[in-house]
């Protein structure tokens, strides 16, 4: 802190004994505080849908996240695009989802854990979400796991009024895997074993944007924590995405730099009482001012 800015709140304990160096040692307070980040709203929390694949009633995979889809989907004589809220109590299908697959894919059997999302009141409309720790798909020996497919099934006649004129009733959105070239969302979404992938921004991912291979579709994540390959029933700790990182990585700074602006002027209300207790005729205490005739005879006290 410089000079000039120490002279100053000095300055300002003297004319008010004390009391508004306090005010303002709790004004700097509230001025960080209200700079960090603020805590997940109790509405975004709620936004969230949760979705648990167990073995032996223990999760291995836990995802908590709020999902979009964005599906391209044939009438009779042209295309429409639809946006889709998953709603958030969809629940994990457990007929389906496991711990232990073999996803055969490009010509690659790759052991996976896989997630299904049946979507709530929508009748046939399920996402497949797996995952792996196949080195081949980005890992590091095996040591992370990856989200590395999503597949999506569309049952678009379940709903005339939302989805007119389908061409095909039920449409399936396949997301392509070639470990040489991997999409968007290939060695995106990772962690490491133990570890959980959390990421509350809002990210957004093709599933297919290819023609070649089917209709276009993206799926978005947001408010998004998940965990792969658990043992336990509890997340691990957080992988934060790097969009997020950013601001994550400010808080020790800001939480360090309040509390040394709060030391410094604890340190200068401290030294003006004392000051005023050895010298009470100083010019700290405002009566001993008035013997001044103007400011230019003044001489200002430094310590």
């Amino acid at each position: 802190m410089e000079t000039s800015t120490i002279t100053s709140i000095i300055d300002i304990c003297a004319l008010d004994k004390m009391q508004r160096c306090r005010n303002l040692s709790l004004a700097f307070l509230c001025i960080v505080l209200a700079g960090l980040p603020v805590a997940q709203s109790a509405s975004d929390a709620a936004n969230k849908g949760v979705y648990k694949v167990l073995k032996n009633n223990v999760p291995c995979i836990i995802l908590q996240a709020d999902i979009y889809l964005y599906l391209t989907y044939q009438t009779s004589d042209s295309e429409k695009d639809v946006v889709v809220h998953v709603p958030t109590s969809s629940t994990a299908d457990a007929g389906y989802s496991t711990c232990d697959a073999t996803i055969t894919t490009s010509g690659m059997s790759i052991s996976s854990q896989l997630l299904r999302i049946n979507l709530y009141h929508m009748t046939g409309w399920t996402i497949d979400l797996a995952f792996t720790k196949d080195n081949r798909l980005k890992t590091e020996g095996e040591k992370e796991f990856t989200l590395f497919q999503v597949n999506v099934t569309a049952n678009f006649a379940s709903d005339p009024s939302s989805f007119p004129d389908p061409k095909y009733p039920t449409q399936q959105y396949y997301l392509h895997v070639d470990p040489n070239d991997l999409s968007d969302l290939g060695g995106s979404v990772y962690a490491d074993i133990g570890n959980s992938y959390y990421c509350p921004s809002e990210q957004k991912y093709a599933i297919n944007d290819n023609d070649k291979y089917g209709p276009m579709a993206y799926i978005k994540f947001k408010l998004t924590t998940v965990q792969a390959y658990m043992t336990s029933a509890t997340f691990g700790p957080k992988t934060t995405c790097p969009s997020d990182q950013s601001g994550t990585d400010l808080v020790p700074i800001i939480v360090g730099s309040a509390l040394a602006g709060l030391i410094v002027l604890t340190l200068v209300v401290y030294l003006v009482e004392v000051l005023n207790l050895v010298n009470p005729e100083s010019h700290f205490d405002s009566d001993s001012a008035g013997g001044y005739d103007n400011d230019k005879d003044m001489v200002l006290e430094r310590f």
